[in-house]
């Protein structure tokens, strides 16, 4: 084998095993594997996936095949490099032959990719009555609204196990994308416009979800979460989620309303109180939340203390600015505030 063989081998080699890295890189990543699919969507749109696989691996190990049989097969032999090979100018039938051969490639590839769109299209009757939620991209971080169960929810969506969950997807400043790996493929969120999209989780679990198309300082922090519960829990927490802010029965807690409802109630909500800004994350239940931040961060007293304290700090670019309404706070205000926020659950 000459030099340049060697050359194009090796080359081979490496692109063969940056392949295999990246593949494994997806298959392991935490949370967010395409390929642990936990739904029919998914689960569709990994067939399409294997499925074109399959032919480009065909056409790469064929054309490829062709190519160094060619190199080899007709390479210059010593004593011959001077010499000029019989020259060929095509054959009709050959072209011909690739030419159907790619038509019928391209419709083995088009097959699957039509049903999964018609599966993506809308959810199936046979998949039962779906759930409507609203979902919302923010700088940075989403809101869920169930418009048919009245509550308004943000960063970590609930939804019933084996139950299809039909969304319209909204985006009150810049372009985002939604998506939650293990249930379906991204969509984007496109200003001026409604996107829809749905899935089906098949059975109660924690799932991953993060925006997609770069929207600003942190998009790699605009994360949410997605909890599938069995019919009877999802129900509990939809009772639960109708009810208005605990009211505060502590000093710790009560001062803290207080201090909330100076500033704070500008941008957020607490259903049951004076409090109805709509900028930031709807807060009446909070504290049952396991994350915050747009689940970068677990939902700790000390994480929440310096959340309030250096907001831009835990997350770059946070548009969360207490100066802004003229509030200046101490180690006590923050505690207090805190002790408010975590009582409302």
């Amino acid at each position: 084998m000459n030099t340049k063989s060697k050359r194009l081998l090796q080359t081979l080699l490496v692109f063969c095993y940056s392949l295999f890295l990246q593949f494994n890189a997806f298959a392991l990543m935490d949370g967010m594997s395409t390929f642990d699919v936990q739904g029919p969507v998914a689960r569709e749109q990994l067939h399409v996936f294997w499925w074109t696989l399959a032919i480009v691996v065909f056409l790469t190990l064929t054309v490829g095949g062709v190519f160094f049989y060619t190199l080899i097969r007709f390479r210059s032999k010593p004593g011959e490099e001077d010499s000029v090979p019989e020259q060929s100018h095509g054959n009709a039938n050959v072209e011909i032959a690739l030419i159907i051969a790619s038509c019928i490639l391209l419709l083995v590839i088009a097959v699957p990719n039509a049903k999964a769109l018609f599966l993506m299209e809308a959810p199936p009757k046979e998949e039962g009555e779906p759930i409507k939620v609203v979902a919302i991209g923010h700088q940075w971080w989403w809101e869920f609204q169930y418009p048919d169960l009245g509550i308004t929810t943000a960063n970590e969506l609930h939804i019933p196990a084996g139950r299809p969950v039909d969304f319209d997807l909204k985006s009150a400043d810049v372009l985002h994308s939604f998506w939650v790996p293990k249930l379906a493929g991204k969509m984007d969120v496109v200003p001026g416009q409604i996107n829809k999209i749905w899935f089906k989780a098949d059975k109660a679990d924690k799932f991953y979800g993060q925006c997609t198309e770069f929207c600003g300082d942190s998009h790699a922090n605009m994360r949410f979460l997605v909890y599938s519960h069995e019919q009877a829990d999802f129900d509990q927490w939809v009772r639960d989620q109708k009810k208005d802010g605990v009211k505060p029965e502590s000093p710790d807690q009560v001062n803290g309303q207080q201090i909330f409802m100076k500033g704070c109630n500008s941008c957020h909500a607490v259903k049951g109180t004076g409090a109805m800004g709509v900028v930031g994350p709807d807060l009446t239940h909070f504290g049952s939340r396991e994350t915050l931040g747009s689940a970068i961060y677990d939902n700790t007293d000390e994480n929440l203390a310096k959340w309030i304290r250096d907001p831009k700090g835990m997350k770059p670019g946070n548009l969360m600015n207490l100066e802004q309404v003229n509030m200046v706070l101490s180690d006590r205000d923050v505690n207090a505030l805190v002790a408010y926020l975590k009582s409302l659950k």
